[in-house]
């Protein structure tokens, strides 16, 4: 039962993402919640492995099967302390399942950040799916004086701003040997390098070539991806699309900063992968931390590209919550996932094209009605959309489900 529930354990390293804000979250809702190292979890020699931390009934809360290499054991010392294990993805679910071997994940709770994933996992067996989207955290991103000022941004940053990585860390060998079929990547416009070449006008001529097109085009049934690696092709033509997507998303706000700036229309701040996938008018930024400078750059910046994922056919990126929590403006591609919010908020932010971005930048390059608009959003986060509220829907979907 949940209401036995004493401690919550957030498996992670310290250096990934959203590890902070739920153990943050978990503990306002009155849990002792800790992040824990998932080797030592997992290491029956550790004096931190998972029994030793089991001295209260506890719910063990994996952000993408993270700390439960060795599942059947985390099971079993949880079950012996009226435990949990709860799962949360937050990337493409068939990604991360495609590694798992044990079944037993079919009788977890599991929750998806992108709700088109809820009917395939219980297709292929899971007993329990909910939907959980990310959230805002203004414990940490809301704008701090100390923290802003021993991190100020960059003076001369350009009109349009954009922060992430140009590839998932081990893009190369998860997707190793596959090929996508010619004619396919033709009908998805995936023929060529991302270049000049490519046309700004419309970013999709008809359906957007995610995920779903991607395994409706390949005649392939969710139902049937695990156990084996049969996902991985769909997300390989998804992730190839949405690179594609992605620059020319960035390729159109650079030249619309160029016109509406001096200099460079775009900055990027990435890794080094970015050299050979610059727009003409863009600029290459080192890294940023997230949790220090990352806050200031959002709200210092006149506009933020927030391109979604085609992994996540409806899915949002934290983006979209922390722009503006930290008092920024974050300019959106047209994407399903939007519905989460208002349309009267998502409607003037939202674009399609390089001419929409013009609009969009002519209309809130300051003013009342930039500054009404982010109030309105934090508003809107503030009420709805905390991590707080997340941790409270997933403590109603834990209790409807038996132990």
């Amino acid at each position: 039962m949940v209401k036995e529930l004493r401690k919550v354990i957030v498996p992670g390293t310290g250096r990934e993402l959203l590890r902070r804000e739920l153990v943050a979250a978990f503990a306002g809702a009155g849990f002792a919640a800790e992040e824990a190292d998932p080797e030592t979890l997992n290491d029956p020699r550790s004096p931190n492995r998972l029994e030793e931390k089991l001295d209260a009934p506890a719910l063990l809360f994996s952000v993408n099967f993270q700390g439960l290499g060795d599942l059947r054991r985390s099971l079993d010392a949880l079950a012996r302390a009226k435990g949990r294990v709860a799962v949360w993805f937050v990337d493409n679910p068939w990604n991360i399942l495609s590694g798992v071997r044990d079944k037993a994940w079919r009788s977890l709770p599991l929750f998806v950040t992108d709700d088109y994933f809820t009917a395939p996992l219980k297709a292929a067996g899971a007993a329990h799916v909910f939907h959980l989207p990310l959230a805002s955290c203004p414990e940490i991103f809301s704008p701090r004086r100390t923290r802003d000022e021993a991190f100020p941004p960059p003076t001369d940053l350009a009109p349009f701003v954009f922060v992430g990585r140009s590839a998932f860390p081990g893009k190369e060998s998860f997707f190793a040997g596959l090929e996508l079929p010619d004619a396919l990547a033709r009908k998805a416009g995936l023929c060529g390098e991302p270049g000049r070449g490519d046309k700004e006008s419309a970013f999709f001529s008809g359906q957007r070539p995610d995920l779903s097109w991607w395994e409706k085009e390949l005649d392939l049934d969710p139902a049937r991806f695990w156990p084996g690696k049969a996902a991985r092709l769909p997300a390989l033509g998804a992730e190839t699309a949405n690179l594609r997507h992605r620059f020319r998303c960035l390729a159109a706000a650079a030249r619309v900063g160029v016109f509406a700036g001096t200099g460079k229309g775009l900055d990027i701040f990435g890794d080094p992968g970015w050299e050979n996938l610059l727009p003409e008018g863009a600029r290459l930024r080192p890294p940023v931390d997230y949790y220090a400078r990352l806050p200031g750059i959002y709200a210092a910046a006149s506009f933020n590209i927030c391109p979604t994922s085609l992994q996540l056919p409806r899915g949002l990126s934290q983006r979209h919550f922390d722009v503006w929590t930290a008092g920024g403006l974050a300019l959106s591609d047209a994407c399903p996932g939007l519905s989460l919010f208002p349309p009267e908020l998502t409607r003037p932010v939202t674009f399609n094209d390089r001419r929409d971005l013009e609009k969009l930048a002519g209309r809130l390059a300051g003013g009342a009605v930039r500054e009404e608009l982010v109030r309105d959003w934090r508003r809107c986060l503030a009420e709805a959309h905390l991590y707080r509220h997340r941790i409270e829907t997933l403590l109603k979907c834990l209790g409807s489900v038996g132990r």
